[in-house]
């Protein structure tokens, strides 16, 4: 069983700030024994022949992959360029790019958590371009926010993969996958459903660590939008 996490963020995020380096996080992951590993920052695909040999050099095979911004709602993407995430503007074109890159593996990310940019609704209205659906790290004991998820998983037949959204180092490690497959098979794996997730509840100190730091986060991107919408009223 292959170890991994496929939704990871890191320094370069056009939308967040993260203090780590791509390096640092493969740096990390191999101190936990990953051996499946993605970088998934917003509408950006950061990945090189360099950086894969990196991740190669501490036993981790690196999948390219963005967190696409799409109709205002994130989309995990898998095995595509930079030029492909770019052309991908709507849930249509999703649909025509599954058709021309049959690599190509699509996840729903924390799909009802509470931000605006998550699928809700969206998610069934768009049920056939999605292979997989996230069970996310965010959840303690009497509080899971992910049971709406694995109820339109099983209505579906859809797998539920384990992935923590990492931001910062201390989410890392909080929820992960474990994949039945060679490292080159994981794509197919993940598709045919032979991928189970791994995540206990935060422990209470944990989970309000990571509610402050979502509070602190939701609150300089909203304090961000404000100012730009006022300076764009201005002129």
């Amino acid at each position: 069983m292959l170890k991994a996490d496929m939704h990871c963020h890191v320094k370069g995020d056009p939308h967040d700030n993260i203090p780590y380096t791509a390096e640092q996080l493969i740096d990390h992951a191999a101190q936990y024994n990953y051996t499946i590993l993605a970088i998934t920052c917003h509408d950006k695909v950061i990945f090189s022949d360099e950086l894969k040999g990196y991740a190669a050099s501490r036993n981790i095979v690196l999948i390219p992959g963005a967190e696409k911004t799409l109709q205002g709602k994130h989309v995990l993407l898998y095995n595509l360029t930079q030029h492909e995430l770019d052309e991908t503007k709507n849930f249509d074109d999703l649909r025509q790019l599954k058709r021309k890159n049959q690599n190509l593996l699509v996840i729903a990310p924390h799909p009802f958590f509470v931000i605006g940019s998550c699928l809700g609704h969206l998610l069934e209205k768009n049920i056939d371009v999605f292979d997989a659906i996230e069970y996310g790290h965010y959840h303690t004991y009497g509080f899971n926010l992910n049971k709406k998820a694995v109820r339109i998983a099983q209505k579906y037949n859809k797998p539920l993969v384990g992935l923590s959204d990492c931001h910062r180092l201390f989410q890392f490690g909080t929820t992960y996958s474990l994949i039945d497959a060679q490292p080159e098979e994981v794509i197919d794996a993940i598709k045919s459903g032979k991928v189970r997730y791994v995540s206990t509840p935060l422990p209470p100190l944990l989970f309000i660590r990571i509610t402050c730091w979502i509070i602190v986060a939701l609150s300089g991107y909203i304090l961000k939008m404000l100012i730009g919408h006022r300076f764009s009223h201005k002129l």
